[in-house]
């Protein structure tokens, strides 16, 4: 899977992010089907409170995963956008959401992680029938309306401990890197002050 994952920092990935929010219609987007004007879009790309990674698959953009603080320290919200919905995948939203939770988890304190998933996105569905990485607390009746009809929406909080797998593996990579610095130091530290000993 050729994917690219793009923390929107400069104005050229803001550009990104105008394009990941402009479809009209789209049965993947955790928002619903909303018609966002290019007004609206730039209001949530100037939107200072809120963090974006744009995702991009085989050179294209397809959507942008978004997060946010919520009121209660720790507590943040995910937001799923798509731009091109046949290019979701199972797989492929379970690497973005890995990828932002990850930058999320890596820059602040996390407690709660919420994602509000329409039942009508069936690889929304599908991926959290299928993966652990999220836990169903609820059901909000009549959440969203599409094709002329109303439907739920499941409230998800994240498992923060099935995401952070993957970190706990780079920790084991980083604790011998860190051992391999301190030899090291304690070589050139002995080797700069004549043969004096140093000993940690």
């Amino acid at each position: 899977m050729d994917v690219e994952f793009i923390p929107v920092l400069a104005e050229r990935d803001e550009k990104l992010l105008d394009e990941a929010l402009s479809q009209l219609f789209s049965y993947v987007s955790t928002d619903g089907p909303v018609w966002r004007t290019a007004a609206q879009r730039q209001r949530i790309v100037r939107d200072e409170r809120k963090s974006h990674l744009v995702v991009r698959s085989s050179g294209r953009t397809v959507g942008a995963i978004s997060w946010w603080a919520g009121q209660t320290p720790g507590f943040f919200q995910l937001s799923v956008s798509s731009s091109d919905d046949r290019a979701w995948t199972i797989q492929l939203v379970d690497a973005s959401l890995r990828e932002a939770v990850s930058l999320l988890t890596r820059s602040s304190e996390v407690k709660r992680v919420e994602l509000l998933v329409p039942t009508y996105s069936d690889v929304l569905i599908e991926y959290l029938t299928e993966r652990d990485c999220f836990e169903v607390e609820g059901v909000l009746r009549n959440r969203f309306f599409i094709d002329g009809e109303y439907w739920p929406a499941v409230i998800c909080c994240a498992n923060i401990e099935a995401f952070s797998d993957r970190d706990r593996r780079q920790l084991g990579d980083r604790q011998e890197l860190l051992a391999a610095l301190r030899k090291k130091t304690l070589e050139d530290l002995t080797a700069a002050h004549d043969g004096t000993s140093w000993s940690a």
